[in-house]
């Protein structure tokens, strides 16, 4: 390995040949040619005397003799001032040298110096401030984030955010930042843990760098709420129609979350306008297959948004949680239905060849207890013709575990009808595949916190693997979720898993809706 040579090393050697030249110009031309001239002076001198010539040849010989002399005094000459303007040359290229230096490190000082009092303000704000990454790694952070994650400057520097923030408010954090990542600024406010509790926090995000086609990552500051903020936000705002909360601070969790959805209007009217009025979004992401004997190979994702009147649109971590404790889920998923049906109705009206790929909906918790909503999609799928092998219905690990006997009692109902189901976000909690001995299920998706970290965790590959396995076993089939990179594409492909679903695979699109059709019934 070459080291590299110090640069002292270097001025050192320059003007030890800087004198060395100058030693030669001022004494070695010199000292060459008399020795020159005495050399030829001695041969005449001896020619002369000996071979007794005329004065012809003498004269002649003189003649040799003094050109000689003149042709080297002008080569000393000559070489002297080439030596002389070289000298020159390094003179001023070592001045010039010289400068650079002293510029590069003035440059270098006011850089520090600049990084020194950006540092010193970051640190000084009371608010959290830090970067994440496209690989969701926090590669800057001032104290004040440092000091809530409770953790020294050596464990916080270039850490996954996972293993700063609790589990809650990094699956919230990382939703908004996929977002941030496609340009789009992002603001909420949410409820952050950490080890004395739980505190009300405003969050926003900045894509970086603004502008630009693809964003490296984002910047996140997050301003904890004191009591006289959420006091003064809290005055004369009509009280939220909840259940008893818990705590003090989850009222006013709840309450700024419904009016940061609905303004001055109370949230549950609000929700069930945006029912009636059609004021809910759906996206579908692709789900891409690995393995070409993968069947069937068209699947889709159906995600959902809520568009306020302000023309914001909302996550669903927006508004899911309000409308849970309204108990509307139930009406939101019944419109995704319907949205859903009609929209492949009108395609397929359209295009007779238009084959409805295989969508994949989320139902929401309190959707498994109605016993109602089978009989709601049989009825939409015979009123738009539609067939239920072209719908699969997702369940999160969560409900599932909570929920085992809602659960069964619904695939009993809709298995019949040809309808699909997947077990969403499997290994986010203890991994149990006992339900599996009761309930068949079609699809796997193992949770985005195993997939983002197989590259980089033998224990967490080790963990997809064994889920691959045991899914191959059973017959169902595996949906890695959250694939942002090829690398991890291709891992997952080594190891086996059917399916693929992320922003590095698809990123969420409009649903179309080609004509209009007969209402749904």
């Amino acid at each position: 390995m070459v080291s590299e040579v110090p640069p002292q090393a270097v001025e050192r050697a320059r003007s030890h040949s800087h004198l060395a030249a100058a030693w030669a110009g001022r004494y070695l031309a010199p000292f060459m040619t008399a020795i020159a001239v005495l050399a030829l002076s001695a041969m005449l001198v001896f020619t002369i005397y000996f071979t007794q010539l005329d004065l012809q040849w003498t004269a002649f010989l003189l003649g040799v003799l003094f050109a000689a002399v003149l042709s080297l005094v002008s080569q000393s000459m000559k070489a002297q001032w080439r030596l002389l303007r070289r000298t020159a040359q390094l003179k001023r290229s070592k001045e010039l040298f010289t400068e650079e230096v002293a510029k590069r490190e003035r440059s270098a000082q006011a850089q520090r110096s600049a990084e020194q009092r950006f540092r010193t303000v970051m640190d000084a704000l009371p608010g959290m401030v830090f970067f994440v990454d496209r690989h969701e790694r926090c590669s800057y952070h001032n104290l004040a984030f440092q000091e809530w994650c409770g953790l020294t400057a050596d464990e916080m520097g270039g850490s996954a955010l996972r293993d700063v923030l609790d589990a809650t408010s990094y699956h919230e954090l990382r939703s908004a930042g996929m977002e941030a990542l496609l340009g789009n600024e992002m603001q909420y406010e949410t409820q952050w843990q950490r080890s004395d509790g739980t505190r009300k926090v405003s969050v926003k995000l900045l894509p970086y760098p603004l502008g630009a086609q693809t964003m490296s990552g984002f910047y996140a500051f997050v301003t904890p709420l004191s009591a006289a903020q959420l006091a003064f936000e809290s005055s004369g705002q009509p009280a939220m129609e909840l259940a008893p909360p818990e705590s003090s601070s989850e009222t006013i969790y709840f309450d700024e979350m419904a009016r940061e959805m609905t303004a001055d209007e109370a949230p549950r009217e609000h929700l069930l306008r945006a029912i009636e009025e059609d004021q809910f979004i759906l996206l579908e992401q692709k789900i891409e297959p690995l393995v070409h004997e993968s069947v069937p190979a068209n699947l889709r994702e159906i995600l959902l948004r809520l568009q306020t009147e302000d023309e914001r649109t909302l996550l669903p971590g927006g508004f899911l949680e309000i409308a849970e404790r309204y108990d509307l889920t139930p009406a939101i998923d019944r419109w995704v239905i319907r949205k859903l049906l009609k929209s492949a109705a009108a395609m397929k009206q359209a295009d007779r060849t238009w084959r409805m790929p295989l969508y994949c909906l989320n139902l929401g918790a309190a959707t498994l207890r109605d016993r109602g909503f089978a009989n709601h999609v049989r009825g939409q799928l015979q009123h738009w013709e539609l067939s239920g092998a072209r719908l699969c219905f997702e369940i999160s690990h969560a409900s599932l575990a909570a929920q085992e006997t809602d659960v069964g009692i619904l695939m009993d109902q809709l298995k019949p009808l040809g309808c699909r189901f997947t077990v969403d976000g499997f290994g986010s909690q203890k991994v149990s595949f006992s339900p599996f001995r009761q309930l068949r299920f079609d699809f796997l998706k193992i949770d985005g916190s195993i997939v983002s970290e197989i590259v980089n965790k033998p224990s967490e590959l080790a963990k997809a693997k064994a889920i691959v396995l045991a899914c191959g076993k059973m017959g169902v089939r595996t949906i890695a979720q959250f694939v942002e990179h090829e690398a991890v594409r291709a891992k997952l492909k080594e190891i086996g898993v059917d399916y693929v679903q992320g922003f590095g695979i698809d990123r969420p699109g409009p649903l179309a809706v080609v004509a209009q059709m007969a209402p749904a019934v």
